[in-house]
């Protein structure tokens, strides 16, 4: 808890990311949808690896400014510090993306992997729900996603938001090891 605390401030950097680039997903895919076949994942690609892009340089900043601590022998590296915050940030997602498994297996008379858009009942109303919440989070792999025809497929999302924790993890291990320094320093006035 108290790496959340002490790096909240990154949790929220992380949210505006995703919220950004879902905004940058709409302007995007909109458009893309009236085109050519290949115009759809075309676009919905950029977004993706904008966005995978955005909160890697993320929590590189932040293993950056950790790692002088490190240096200095202040605090100790705590390699899941990435992880922990990228957990957090897609916490919601995570909780979509299970009760969206969950309930779509509790669906009466549904195949798992077969459309449940004329089902009715409880569990019928909460995993349309929770693939609304999942589709508007994640609305940046939507092109991806219907392209290769996995929208019907609620687990779907569980492996998208693993991609944002290796992707979180990865650039805050790069940041303490003092990777991509040279973009961050800022230049001295000649």
């Amino acid at each position: 808890m108290q790496i959340i605390r002490k790096n909240f401030y990154t949790v929220i950097k992380l949210w505006v990311n995703q919220f950004g680039s879902m905004f940058l997903g709409i302007l995007l895919l909109l458009p893309a949808a009236g085109g050519p076949d290949w115009l759809l994942p075309a676009a919905s690609g950029f977004v993706a690896i904008f966005y995978l892009v955005l909160i890697f340089w993320v929590c590189c900043e932040l293993g950056l400014r950790d790692s002088v601590s490190i240096e200095i022998g202040k605090t100790k590296r705590v390699w899941y510090t990435g992880t922990l915050l990228a957990l957090v940030a897609n916490s919601v997602s995570i909780l979509a993306s299970i009760v969206s498994c969950v309930s779509k297996a509790l669906i009466p008379g549904v195949d798992y992997l077969s459309s449940a858009s004329k089902a009715t009942g409880v569990f019928a109303n909460v995993y349309a729900l929770s693939t609304v919440v999942n589709e508007i989070l994640h609305l940046m792999y939507r092109g991806l996603l219907i392209f290769f025809k996995l929208g019907n497929y609620p687990f779907i999302y569980l492996p998208i938001v693993l991609l944002s924790v290796i992707d979180c993890t990865l650039g805050y291990l790069a940041g303490t090891k003092g990777m991509f320094a040279s973009l961050f320093s800022k230049k001295k006035p000649e």
